[in-house]
């Protein structure tokens, strides 16, 4: 008996999650529109490349910050796929990033090995817990 309630308590759960993913997709739903093409490069590189290019001073992590935030902007009228938006605080790290790198503290083989990715932007799933952000169980 017991088994049956949780099954029915899963088929109530995974309909009310299938009806609430299709109201969202007919509100969203932009008939006919697709999203814009990239057309900044160094949108098409890697993390890990991005990583190398700033650790070597060829590029600035503000700078691709920057170039990501601007293709949120352009692209998430579209998607709706950020719901914390912490631009301002990804400019001060990059800014951070970019400082450290500059300082010479840190040969580019340390940062490779200590910070792989230091610079490079990431977005992070709201239902995980990040300090200072809130989250939500089931985004």
């Amino acid at each position: 008996m017991e088994v049956l309630f949780y099954k029915f308590v899963e088929f109530i759960f995974e309909t009310l999650q299938a009806i609430i993913h299709f109201v969202v997709a007919i509100k969203f739903w932009r008939k006919g529109e697709s999203v814009p093409p990239v057309n900044n490069p160094l949108l098409l590189k890697s993390a890990t490349k991005l990583a190398a290019e700033i650790r070597a001073g060829e590029l600035r992590s503000e700078v691709v910050v920057r170039a990501y935030i601007n293709r949120i902007r352009t692209v998430d009228p579209y998607v709706n796929a950020t719901v914390n938006r912490c631009f301002e605080q990804a400019l001060r790290e990059a800014l951070e990033a970019d400082s450290l790198i500059a300082s010479g503290r840190y040969t580019k083989e340390q940062l490779a090995k200590e910070k792989p990715l230091l610079g490079v932007p990431l977005t992070v799933k709201t239902f995980l817990r990040v300090k200072g952000e809130c989250n939500i169980w089931l985004s």
